[in-house]
């Protein structure tokens, strides 16, 4: 028989600890009937309070989804306010008016928790409020379902871990304080406590656990392979990269460089870090030199490089023009002794400026070359036509200070009736002028308007060389031009050729890698691959210059793996780049209104996470700073990152309870001041 009953309010119950129903036969009806109405001094319904779990516990998981598309918006309320209250509290102190702003603020248009809620109940109808301490609790425990359930690893632990426990644990703490000021930070503290002991189940306990935890999704072995043969190549050419650096350049895309960035900032690994990259700028101006010196031996005068380059550049279109009258002479040949009849020879003289140009061709320096032909030969009246085509020329010219368009044209249809005339008389002699045509068309003037033609003119300086073989902003697909034309420059002064590259090159090098106030200038390396090559038009001219040179393609294999390794060196990032932020608004905000500081700063509310980040961080990779700082600087850590590589992925449930415990803190605070809708 068991032992008689003594809780609490349970009638006649509590009277024997008899098992037989039969005595109490108000309570069998009941038991039969299934109707626990029977009892009125206890009518608790158990339907109704697991009713109320389930409806509260959706309502939660609804308010939390809406939490999360309104983080930014609830980020920014929280330090909007805060930086009100500190600049009313200014105001106080010193006696003026608090700052009231008028208008429309910017960030009512940011969609806040609060805002996205009402705009769903206003659709929907109010949601439903639990009615019961355990309703409340479900509520609670399903807001953070949302933020927990997005991340990897295990449901079932995650819920556990990062739902039910801080849930959980910011309900408890919210009902002991509610009403009070202390509710949303004894929420947010409770919450916070408790999913800390569940991150301390998940924090890496050795340096492979926490290097995996670190390492995104996607870097295979391979990927691996191919990172470390970048840091042997770029050791041959004298510059040590990190694993993260090279793993970066080869996968595309940032990979440990948040890693990285913190192991140079921890007091455990900030010496090892130091140590590795204070050689950083030494290596890139040695390794540069060399690569130089593969090209050309540095020039003992650099200033004659331009001089040399352009008379190569004149001597190559000499070069074309004779080809093309060569083709055509045979056909000049033909026609010159042709002679027009007195009658036609007539006519001719009748074109304007005919017997004047006549007369100045006849006393030319060059007038021994048509002085056994008659005036009125073919041969001559050619050499009329090239006269009427020279003055149409000088009187168009834009250095000619007497220029006249009129005159211009006034030759120009002088030149084509003498031609016409010629053309009529002699078959050969068009032959010859359709040669010089289509010659000139397909040959001579690509050469004359592209880089070639340019560096051919006159005074022609070592810069202005440089400038025209290697624009700033290239044409599209103007690597052929520049193959042709250093390939021309090759062929007429080796020499100056590889000198004008090279000269290009350490230029842009010098520029880049110069010293910083601070000193030496440890992104030199990367800043001088993009300004040499920052686009593939860049990238591919350069390409199509270094190949034309003698020995081209094995030269630029190695001016290849250099500027590989460079651009690898930017993938660093910058010691407190992302927490530098505080300095940075506090700067800002001596020299403008705090208001309009703290509205742009509540618009990057990225800003303020990334500390939290950064400490994080930190934290998780516990005692394995030093441990992984030596792996990230030993190109022989290959079979250890190989070995992560392969490894599942890490569990990061901890990370995902920030956004829960932020929302929730906002929303308390709005349940005693609604903020804007």
């Amino acid at each position: 028989m068991a032992e008689p009953y003594t809780g609490p309010n349970l009638g006649p119950l509590a009277r024997s600890g008899s098992d037989d129903w039969n005595e109490f036969p108000e309570a069998s009806q009941a038991s039969k009937a299934d109707d626990w109405s029977a009892f009125p001094e206890k009518t608790t319904d158990y339907k109704a309070g697991a009713k109320d779990v389930l409806r509260s516990a959706g309502t939660g998981v609804v308010k939390g989804v809406l939490g999360l598309g309104g983080l930014v918006g609830d980020v920014t309320d929280l330090g909007a306010a805060g930086i009100k209250k500190a600049t009313d509290f200014v105001s106080e102190q010193v006696g003026v008016e608090p700052y009231k702003p008028s208008g429309t603020s910017v960030l009512e248009n940011i969609p806040t928790s609060s805002s996205l809620t009402k705009n769903l109940e206003s659709v929907t109808g109010e949601l439903y409020k639990p009615q019961t301490t355990a309703g409340r609790y479900a509520e609670t425990i399903g807001e953070f379902l949302p933020a927990t359930i997005a991340g990897p690893g295990g449901v079932a632990r995650k819920v556990g871990m990062q739902a039910v426990i801080p849930g959980a644990a910011s309900e408890a703490a919210g009902q002991a304080t509610q009403g009070t000021a202390l509710e949303p930070y004894a929420r947010a503290a409770a919450g916070i406590a408790a999913g800390a002991g569940g991150a301390l189940v998940s924090r890496p306990g050795n340096t492979a656990q926490a290097l995996r935890s670190q390492l995104p999704e996607g870097i295979t072995q391979a990927t691996v392979d191919d990172a470390r043969s970048l840091m042997v190549t770029a050791k041959t050419k004298g510059i040590d990269l990190t694993w993260p650096e090279a793993l970066s350049q080869v996968a595309g895309r940032p990979v440990l460089t948040d890693t990285q960035r913190i192991l140079e900032s921890a007091p455990a690994s900030r010496t090892r870090m130091q140590e590795f990259y204070a050689e950083r700028p030494r290596q890139v101006d040695q390794a540069a030199l060399s690569e130089f010196d593969q090209l050309a031996p540095g020039a003992r005068s650099p200033s004659q490089i331009g001089p040399q380059i352009g008379e190569a550049a004149q001597e190559h279109i000499g070069d074309v023009r004779k080809t093309i009258n060569k083709a055509s002479e045979p056909y000049y040949k033909a026609a010159e002794a042709q002679l027009f009849t007195p009658q036609e020879f007539a006519v001719i003289k009748t074109i304007p400026g005919y017997e004047e140009s006549l007369a100045a061709v006849r006393k030319a320096p060059d007038a021994w070359r048509i002085q056994h032909l008659p005036d009125n030969s073919v041969g001559v009246l050619d050499k009329v036509k090239q006269h009427f085509d020279q003055q149409a020329k000088n009187a168009g010219s834009k250095f000619n200070p007497q220029q006249n368009k009129s005159v211009q044209a006034s030759h120009e249809m002088s030149a084509s009736a003498t031609k016409q005339s010629g053309v009529a008389k002699s078959a050969d002699y068009e032959i010859a002028l359709e040669i010089q045509k289509q010659a000139r068309e397909q040959f001579l003037d690509p050469l004359l308007q592209g880089p070639l033609g340019r560096l051919a003119k006159k005074d022609v300086t070592t810069q202005k060389a440089i400038d025209a073989l290697f624009p700033t902003n290239p044409l599209p697909n103007s690597h052929n031009e520049v193959f042709d034309a250093v390939s021309a420059l090759s062929t007429k002064n080796p020499g100056a050729a590889t000198q004008l590259v090279r000269a290009h090159m350490e230029s842009v090098f010098n520029e880049a890698t110069r010293s910083l106030q601070g000193g030496a200038n440890q992104f030199g390396a990367a800043g001088f691959a993009k300004a040499l090559v920052g686009n593939i038009q860049q990238r591919t001219n350069l390409q199509a210059a270094v190949e034309a040179l003698p020995n081209g393609k094995k030269l630029w294999q190695g001016v290849d793996n250099f500027l590989e390794a460079a651009e690898a060196t930017g993938t660093r990032q910058a010691k407190g780049s992302l927490t530098a932020f505080n300095a940075q608004e506090l700067k800002a905000m001596a020299g403008s209104g705090m208001l309009g500081e703290a509205t742009k700063t509540g618009l990057s509310p990225g800003k303020w996470w990334s500390v939290v980040n950064d400490k994080w961080s930190q934290w998780q990779l516990g005692k394995n700073l030093d441990e992984l700082a030596r792996i990230f600087t030993d190109p022989k850590s290959a079979p250890v990152l190989k070995r992560i590589a392969g490894m599942p992925s890490g569990s990061r449930e901890a990370g995902y309870l920030v956004s829960r415990l932020i929302l929730q803190a906002n929303q308390a605070s709005q349940s005693r001041e609604p903020r804007r809708q």
